[in-house]
């Protein structure tokens, strides 16, 4: 293989993961944010705190927590963790505050739940099989999965449930029984 054809296969690896990241940032800004559809993740914690604290916007909590589980991800998964992985739980981060400013939402965007909770959960979903099927991570929660899968015998889709149930909870103290409701059945569709 030449040195362009590398290159350009780079490029397109670089194009289709950004476009993965593009597809999830589009369903949490625009679907899960404006409807408070915390169904785990970073991105379910980060709409919980963007709640609690009202001065800060989902996407930069996002960041925050991203920045503390790459952090983590260093001390105990070494260097060579991933650089991907890095890059796209920021870039995932900087996407959702770009759709934030470009298309800021109050109010939900239709007035069918239903139907946002579907947008909520098939957007992510297929940003997220963008993504793994080129070989990355969108990073996140993901980064705990990789620690709790070198450290310990759980197995890594029972914990993320797990920490995405416990999420999910907090959304019927946080917001409503109704809305509670939309994130468990959201979480069970995920």
């Amino acid at each position: 293989m030449t040195t362009a054809q590398k290159w350009k296969k780079r490029l397109l690896w670089f194009l289709i993961l950004n476009l993965g990241l593009i597809f999830t940032a589009a369903g949490i800004s625009i679907f899960k944010t404006p409807n408070h559809f915390a169904m785990g993740g970073t991105s379910g914690l980060a709409i919980l705190l963007a709640a609690v604290f009202p001065g800060l916007n989902v996407g930069g909590a996002m960041l925050i927590i991203n920045i503390v589980l790459i952090a983590l991800g260093f001390l105990f998964l070494g260097k060579s963790f991933g650089g991907a992985t890095v890059y796209a739980s920021l870039a995932l981060s900087a996407y959702v505050s770009l759709f934030e400013r470009l298309l800021p939402l109050s109010a939900p965007l239709t007035g069918d739940t239903l139907l946002e909770l579907i947008w909520g959960v098939v957007l992510p979903a297929v940003g997220s099989a963008i993504v793994f099927n080129i070989g990355a991570s969108t990073g996140g929660t993901d980064i705990v999965a990789m620690i709790l899968s070198k450290y310990s015998t759980l197995e890594i889709g029972k914990a993320l449930l797990v920490s995405d149930f416990f999420i999910t909870l907090a959304t019927f103290w946080l917001f409503s029984v109704r809305t509670g409701l939309f994130c468990l059945l959201g979480l069970l569709l995920k």
